[in-house]
């Protein structure tokens, strides 16, 4: 958009059209800026001698490259590869079954989620294959860990004073 002269009332297409420059003064700014001819600029060196080369994606983690069901469950991992035979090492018949069907064939929900949220992955392209690792709990988990670490905490206290008694009674604690 082009800006308005501070004489002009804003807004008003008769304002606008006042602030456009004419065909003849924009022909005046949209010369090339290299006037030589293009046959000429080979002989001018560039920056780089070398040739670019792209890296092609040679992984076998993508979609193209998977084509039986036993190559998917080994790069998804989490022990999946113990499935294969339910489904007959058809990557199709996988693909196209529901998570009724896996639940029919015995498959525990937390195996079949992740395989659903994989195959969901495959079919439209959107990671490479890889495996998810398990997450861990630590100190019993979000929610319980400031109890799980005040009761550890109170245990050491505790232990530190038996030992500080057992050393009383011994006549073993020095000052």
């Amino acid at each position: 958009m082009y800006g308005l002269s501070k004489g002009l009332v804003g807004g008003t297409r008769q304002a606008m059209a006042l602030c456009r420059p004419s065909p003849i003064v924009m022909s005046q700014f949209c010369k090339p800026i290299i006037s030589t001819p293009i046959s000429s600029l080979s002989s001018l060196r560039s920056f780089s001698s070398s040739c670019i080369t792209f890296k092609t994606n040679t992984s076998t983690r993508t979609k193209e490259n998977v084509h039986d069901l036993e190559t998917f469950f080994q790069l998804i991992g989490r022990n999946t590869i113990e499935h294969v035979g339910l489904f007959e090492n058809d990557l199709q018949k996988f693909l196209t079954s529901s998570s009724i069907e896996m639940k029919n064939l015995g498959i525990e929900v937390s195996t079949r989620r992740y395989m659903l949220r994989w195959k969901y992955k495959f079919i439209n392209d959107l990671e490479p294959l890889r495996e998810h690792k398990r997450g861990k709990k630590r100190n019993g988990g979000e929610r319980k860990a400031k109890l799980i670490v005040a009761k550890r905490n109170a245990e050491k206290r505790h232990e530190e004073r038996e030992k500080r008694k057992e050393a009383d009674r011994n006549e073993e604690r020095v000052f």
